[in-house]
């Protein structure tokens, strides 16, 4: 009875030490079966005013394959914005098999037509 007392407490002791050496810290929070987190983004002049917003998306399959373009350029493209007030970042993941990134930024910008770009209002166009 007493040596199966001392397997016991050391079994346990053996598997609370195992499950403390492998967990870690992520710089995101994920949850093992889904994750669904929105977060703030690091760019912005601090302006609180914003007319319009844009996102960008990139994946992740199995963390094997990945792909798409989540910058804050294309972001502000897609959503026609030329001066970013502030971003965001959103992290959706099914069982860690399949994984949608996307960022997102609010701002100000002018009405571009489809031939238009984000280019500097003093660039010069050239013929």
């Amino acid at each position: 009875m007493k040596k199966t007392l001392k397997l016991a407490v050391l079994s346990v002791f053996a598997g609370l030490g195992a499950l403390y050496a492998t967990s870690c810290a992520a710089p995101l929070p994920v949850g093992c079966l889904y994750t669904d987190i929105t977060m703030p983004g690091t760019i912005g002049n601090g302006d609180f005013k914003a007319n319009r917003h844009g996102s960008a998306s990139c994946y992740s399959i199995l963390g094997w394959v990945a792909g798409g373009d989540a910058s804050l350029n294309q972001a502000a493209y897609n959503g026609n914005v030329d001066h970013v007030a502030w971003s965001s970042f959103k992290a959706t993941n099914y069982f860690g098999i399949y994984g949608i990134y996307t960022t997102v930024v609010y701002g100000t910008g002018k009405e571009f037509g489809p031939d238009m770009t984000l280019a500097p209002s003093n660039a010069t166009e050239q013929k």
